[in-house]
């Protein structure tokens, strides 16, 4: 239920210079008029430099683990400690962390970043984060420029340590989706930890694209995500010589769409009509995936080898999925090349097609003198158009 806390006009003559707790904050929100209260609440908070308490519960440790305890087994516990959200709880959390993405973007504008770096989400994934470039701190810390006075540079790092800890707190509140949802990938040839780990990084991915005004649960939109990254990690991972993850995601469909054509996969044209795979990618399918042979086999030869002695010693070389990128940069490009001019150049700049680094919908609209909404409307309507046209079913066949 929502905590009955009194509006904030009523707390205001006890907030100066004081700590709102998390759950105090996100007791004066509420979906319908988000954006309003929440401009209002920022303008109060900031004038009296109240800070927001991001300490969050967990449950007692019933014992510490022993020398033998299995480390998965002891990640396992650790989880089970965090509280799980229902609906309401899941809502206010959402709502209360992008209230303090919003200040966290305040404080980078007054403290002087340039639009590309107020937009960038904060991920932490830099190992040399905090060895900073002179005269510049990283902003992923929520540092800044160092002639900064030294309490904007304070209130910047406070801003986004509240920002950093709410935001582990809806990742950390939801981590019992991944062993949920690992039950359904056991035996499928890939460690897992290895699977853990790919969803737990998943998260932060959803957390970052989620948006609480949809009316979709955040559980919901994460469990997608760490499907995806569990299909992923079994497609890259599960084979010692690996397929490409667009030739296995092909073949997926083609063996689906087997039950419409019947069992002999030598009809590509028909197998092309009822799975939606182009003809050409059925046949590199089929073919790429026709038999799977243990490495350890023997070759029935007087010397007793075996078939892992026929493999390359550059099997492992780092640019094995070269040929995928081609294949994928060639389709794209076919794709963006039917946009009008600039279209092209919005999708280009957008997502570094052209092999530079992707640029913000601020900084393409500055280099088209465009208005950033209007860029906006141009890359969805590209979008769009790449969708509902044929090349788009050689495309997604890489998703």
């Amino acid at each position: 239920m929502k905590p009955n806390l009194p509006p904030l006009d009523q707390l205001q003559p006890e907030l100066e210079g004081r700590v709102l707790r998390f759950e105090e904050l996100t007791g004066q929100l509420t979906v319908e008029d988000f954006d309003a209260v929440a401009e209002r609440l920022l303008r109060k908070l900031d004038r009296d430099n109240v800070a927001i308490d991001t300490r969050f519960e967990r449950r007692k440790r019933p014992s510490w683990p022993s020398a033998n305890t299995n480390l998965l087994t002891f990640y396992r516990s650790e989880v089970q400690r965090v509280p799980v959200m229902d609906r309401e709880e899941e809502l206010r959390f959402c709502m209360g962390l992008e209230f303090l993405w919003r200040r966290l973007k305040k404080a980078r504008k007054a403290a002087g970043f340039n639009k590309c770096e107020i937009e960038r989400y904060p991920d932490g994934s830099d190992p040399n984060c905090r060895t900073c470039p002179p005269g510049r701190e990283r902003i992923c810390f929520g540092c800044s420029p160092a002639s900064l006075p030294d309490g904007v540079r304070g209130r910047l790092r406070s801003r986004h340590q509240e920002f950093e800890a709410a935001r582990n707190e809806v990742i950390e509140r939801n981590l019992h989706i991944v062993f949920r949802l690992l039950e359904r990938y056991r035996g499928v040839g890939v460690p897992m930890e290895d699977m853990i780990q790919e969803a737990n990084y998943s998260l932060f991915k959803a957390v970052e694209n989620f948006d609480f005004t949809r009316g979709v649960r955040f559980k919901t939109y994460a469990a997608y995500w760490v499907n995806q990254a569990f299909l992923n990690a079994i497609y890259n991972q599960s084979r010692t010589v690996r397929v490409p993850a667009y030739i296995q995601k092909a073949m997926k469909k083609i063996n689906d769409a087997a039950s419409g054509v019947g069992p002999s996969l030598d009809d590509v044209e028909a197998i092309s009509r009822e799975s939606g795979v182009p003809v050409d990618l059925v046949q590199t399918a089929i073919t790429g995936n026709r038999f799977t042979l243990s490495l350890d086999k023997s070759l029935d030869d007087e010397d007793g080898g075996k078939m892992v002695d026929l493999v390359p010693a550059d099997a492992g070389d780092p640019d094995a999925d070269t040929h995928d990128s081609h294949r994928l940069s060639s389709h794209l490009d076919d794709a963006v090349r039917m946009l009008s001019q600039r279209e092209q150049m919005v999708l280009r700049l957008r997502f570094g097609l052209d092999g530079e680094d992707a640029h913000t919908l601020a900084e393409v609209g500055d280099r088209l003198q465009i208005s950033l909404e209007r860029v906006r409307q141009i890359q969805k309507g590209a979008i769009d158009k790449i969708r509902k046209s044929e090349k788009y079913r050689l495309l997604e066949q890489y998703n």
